[in-house]
């Protein structure tokens, strides 16, 4: 039997200290209800706690901003509107600047699932994410990776020429560098106004990995252009929990807690592998024009990553603030080295060898009895 299956049974077997009362909490989210991270992160998760907990602790599950906008999720969380649930820092980088440090740093990501299991790594062990998230009274749970970002517009994109002055909704800052780079304007946009945005024609292009075309937002029925030029791809925030909340529960629970976070995000790694294979698949097929970037702007997108990376530290201290972030951009970047060689023997459709892998490597590591408690 894997070894993730014998901890969470484990844990479910020390149930007698669990309290007896059922609780229900609320867990929110802002994205749609079709969206991966509500199913795999919120409703299954929801579940698969109930479930191991006997019914001790249930989430009931808001999507859809229902309970608290996008860039509010953090407040939300904090002030206890809920009491778990999914932050994209993205939305609020003056908050948690060195998480958006991380986020501008996948934009270099080639393998969306290390660069998943890397973020979550670096999040649960670094000092100095830990004391950001504790500042807001937040316990960090698991990450995410989506897949490769692509440009998804109302006109065809093949070149750089092609680019000059176009309004492309971006996701994070190296984004907006990026645009800056190639001449286009950049525009800030909520994921859940992209369709709308493109519709009326107030945004000519959004970054998004394929999924943006079919199942999170449908954008196939409006933008009827992909050039597949890669734009890297998006981890700001990830799962957390309200640390009172999390402080109120007992080690075992909290186990519980992590183990299946783990085994969400194996979940949705692999759901999303599999929805980018056959995403641009069905747009294709519903009349959206898959583009190849021109060589132009391929040695553009070159030229740009390598003075990216150089300049990320930098440019961290002076527009957002931080400390010297080269310890922690050095430790992603290891990390997700390391990570691609994990990968590299393991059966990446295989949700529970990812579980299994992910609690080996990680969540083993994490000392119930101390973590986001002291």
């Amino acid at each position: 039997m894997r070894r993730y299956i014998a901890l969470t049974t484990a844990a479910a077997c020390m149930s007698f200290s669990i309290p007896a009362a059922a609780e229900t909490y609320s867990a929110a989210a802002s994205w749609v209800e079709t969206h991966g991270i509500t199913v795999n992160k919120l409703r299954n998760y929801a579940e698969y706690v109930s479930e191991d907990t006997d019914g001790n602790i249930e989430f009931e599950v808001f999507s859809g901003g229902s309970l608290a906008p996008a860039a509010s999720m953090a407040s939300a969380l904090r002030d206890e509107v809920a009491m778990y649930g999914h932050i994209t820092s993205a939305y609020m980088p003056a908050d948690l600047p060195l998480d958006n440090v991380l986020n501008d740093l996948v934009f270099i990501a080639d393998d969306p699932m290390a660069a998943a299991f890397a973020s979550t790594e670096v999040k649960l062990n670094s000092d100095a994410l830990q004391q950001e998230y504790a500042d807001y009274n937040l316990v960090f749970g698991t990450g995410y990776s989506m897949t490769t970002y692509y440009l998804i517009c109302n006109t065809p994109i093949s070149s750089v020429e092609d680019l000059e002055g176009k309004r492309i909704r971006t996701g994070s800052s190296s984004q907006i560098k990026w645009a800056e780079h190639v001449n286009a304007i950049s525009v800030s946009v909520p994921a859940t106004e992209i369709y709308t945005g493109l519709e009326r024609g107030t945004i000519d292009c959004s970054t998004g990995d394929a999924s943006f075309l079919t199942s999170s937002f449908q954008l196939q029925d409006v933008a009827k252009h992909t050039t597949l030029v890669s734009l890297g791809t998006h981890n700001s925030g990830g799962e957390f929990f309200n640390g009172d909340f999390w402080q109120a529960r007992t080690p075992e629970e909290r186990r519980i807690l992590l183990d299946n976070l783990a085994r969400a995000e194996a979940e949705l790694q692999v759901d999303w592998a599999r929805q980018a294979e056959t995403a641009l698949e069905e747009a294709k097929s519903n009349g959206v024009e898959l583009i190849e970037p021109s060589e132009d702007l391929k040695q553009s997108m070159e030229e740009f990553t390598e003075q990216f990376l150089e300049n990320l530290p930098e440019t961290s201290m002076e527009e957002r603030g931080v400390s010297d972030p080269s310890e922690l951009i050095d430790a992603y970047i290891e990390a997700e080295a390391r990570w691609k060689d994990l990968l590299s023997d393991v059966d990446r459709t295989d949700s529970e060898a990812l579980t299994e892998l992910l609690i080996n490597e990680i969540y083993a590591d994490i000392d119930v009895e101390t973590y986001g408690v002291n």
